[in-house]
């Protein structure tokens, strides 16, 4: 059986369907071993790396950092079975995807309060009273950090 070849970093970039410059960051984050070398100082892959590239991307398209998927793959180079850090993991992220979906509800519903009264104030004639629009000027200002959970509704 003849061995399969070596792949160069445009091959493995293509095939993996992601930009050689990925490729370069992976290595030097240590997500991806150290090519070896050709003679013309090419990288060159081992064709089994290919499955390594594509679950990278799968698992950063669910979220993982590349901290975490660097801890998943370290545990499978030890021989450990990484499945459980992998749940646990996914779980954590689960749990920050629920509170950030409900600062995002609780955020609709103070939006929601305020369109409702600006419509009903901007369904009689209204005379321009500042410079922009006092429906937002007169708001106060939100906090530096993050987006603001709610504003209160003074003039």
């Amino acid at each position: 059986m003849k061995p399969k070849r070596s792949l160069r970093v445009g091959q493995l970039a293509a095939e993996a369907g992601v930009g050689v410059q990925t490729l370069h960051s992976y290595e030097r984050l240590g997500r991806l071993p150290e090519p070896e070398r050709s003679a013309a100082n090419y990288r060159r892959y081992p064709p089994g790396l290919l499955d390594q590239v594509r679950f990278i991307k799968k698992a950063q398209a669910l979220g993982f950092a590349l901290e975490e998927i660097k801890e998943i793959l370290t545990l499978g180079r030890q021989g450990r079975a990484p499945c459980r850090s992998v749940v646990e993991i996914a779980r954590w992220h689960l749990a920050g995807l629920e509170m950030q979906l409900a600062a995002l509800e609780e955020f609709r519903g103070g939006l929601q309060a305020f369109v409702s009264q600006w419509e009903e104030e901007t369904s009689r004639p209204r005379k321009r009273a500042r410079a922009f629009c006092d429906l937002i000027e007169r708001l106060p200002l939100p906090p530096r950090t993050g987006r603001p959970k709610h504003f209160s509704k003074s003039p």
